[in-house]
């Protein structure tokens, strides 16, 4: 079986990228956005990006309300969808071969013909303030802000997805046909398609129902992160628990040590068979939760280590996560064995049009094309422990790690 991308050129100057399947029985379909978070004009734009990416969903020209757009979607059996993250916004879709025309379609109709219908825009804004607020009441959730506030501070990279309850609120029509204005142009557009599609005729479809818009791709300038001693943020809730998070600031997405801390985050965190869960949760009883997991952006990433513990005793945990990453880095049997389990994953998501498609709409963001399933796997297997070894030693020593705590009202050390 073919597991590799190719790429068509279409009427728009979109590239169209394609991941043929023909013995699969569905299709996913995606438009990515270079434009995110970081793009935004802080504080007045504040969660733009993401706020355009929820009134894309209430109206088009041809379907004019929230039902009806997901309705034309559903009532085939499939499922529409978009995110927004720092450096990106994707629109998606999965639904059953035969009718992957409605897929295109609806993608069109929400890039290019939504009406941002007034009576709407109060209303929506108001769920995304439900949003925040469902995130800022969830410790486990509300960390991850902390932490990226801890450590990328005045940065782009910094800035809140969900932007903020006051500019959210304060969101105008204009405001959305503005920001739409600067990215949602053919120069700044990817599309993908994977799943049963036929090549020959893919690129026809996509010409059928996407125009050329003028417009420059987004090219951001580089920004430095700024000095700063703070290595420690710690802010309280009315909560039981300490959450945590332990991050190293790592390199860029395309280089080579943020594939090695990718990998490790996997040897110490793979599942419950690994260091991570048998030293924190199953020997000591430290804690529910305990996961590491990496972000990877265009300048830098980091790799965090989380845990929801005992305030008596999360002293010990992080002790204790501390000295799993050391023994870790250096156990050979440990490395294989997240290899197997990386690939064995990487298979089962490749299985999976919709998952294909979002792999490659973060490939194509940060690493220009999107990546087969054998190249991945040919990457992963070309690891070692001496490459492991040295990105731990260069990014995980303990004088670099930046410490995130949420704790319960009240606290003193």
């Amino acid at each position: 079986m073919d597991l590799n991308f190719y790429k068509l050129n279409t009427r728009s100057k979109s590239p169209l990228w394609i991941f043929p399947q023909l013995s699969a029985k569905s299709v996913a379909l995606g438009v990515l956005i270079f434009a995110g978070t970081r793009d935004e004009n802080w504080p007045k734009e504040a969660g733009l990006g993401h706020a355009l990416e929820h009134m894309h969903f209430q109206g088009t020209e041809k379907f004019p309300s929230s039902d009806k757009v997901s309705g034309y979607i559903e009532e085939v059996g499939g499922r529409l969808n978009a995110w927004t993250w720092k450096e990106m916004t994707f629109y998606h879709i999965h639904l059953p071969a035969e009718h992957f025309l409605r897929g295109v379609e609806i993608l069109s109709q929400q890039i290019r013909a939504s009406v941002f219908p007034k009576e709407k825009i109060a209303i929506e804004m108001k769920n995304i303030v439900q949003e925040i607020r469902r995130r800022n009441d969830n410790p486990g959730r509300f960390i991850y802000k902390v932490n990226g506030d801890l450590i990328y501070k005045d940065h782009p990279l910094g800035k809140d997805t969900l932007g903020t309850e006051e500019s959210v609120a304060a969101f105008r029509r204009e405001d959305f046909i503005n920001f739409k204005q600067r990215y949602y142009n053919s120069n700044n557009i990817v599309f993908i398609a994977a799943g049963k599609i036929e090549e020959n005729n893919i690129a026809n479809v996509f010409d059928e129902f996407f125009s050329f818009v003028p417009g420059e791709k987004n090219v951001r300038a580089e920004v430095k992160l700024s000095d700063s001693v703070q290595r420690t943020r710690i802010e309280s809730k009315d909560i039981e628990q300490v959450h945590l998070i332990l991050s190293a600031l790592t390199g860029a997405a395309k280089s080579e040590d943020a594939s090695y801390l990718e990998l490790f985050g996997y040897m110490i965190s793979g599942g419950m068979s690994f260091p991570l869960f048998q030293e924190v949760r199953d020997k000591k009883g430290l804690c529910y939760e305990i996961h590491a997991m990496s972000d990877k952006w265009s300048d830098f990433g980091n790799l965090n280590i989380y845990v929801g513990t005992d305030l008596k005793r999360y002293k010990e945990a992080v002790d204790t996560i501390l000295d799993v990453v050391q023994k870790s880095k250096s156990d050979r049997v440990l490395l294989e064995k997240a290899k197997r389990l990386r690939i064995g994953r990487l298979a089962l998501n490749f299985e999976n049009m919709s998952n294909v498609i979002g792999i490659a709409a973060r490939d194509i963001t940060f690493l220009d094309s999107p990546r087969g399933y054998d190249q991945i796997k040919s990457e992963i297997e070309k690891i070692n422990i001496n490459d492991i070894e040295r990105v731990v030693d260069k990014y995980l020593s303990k004088e670099k790690i930046y410490t995130s705590m949420l704790v319960p009202k009240g606290f003193k050390e």
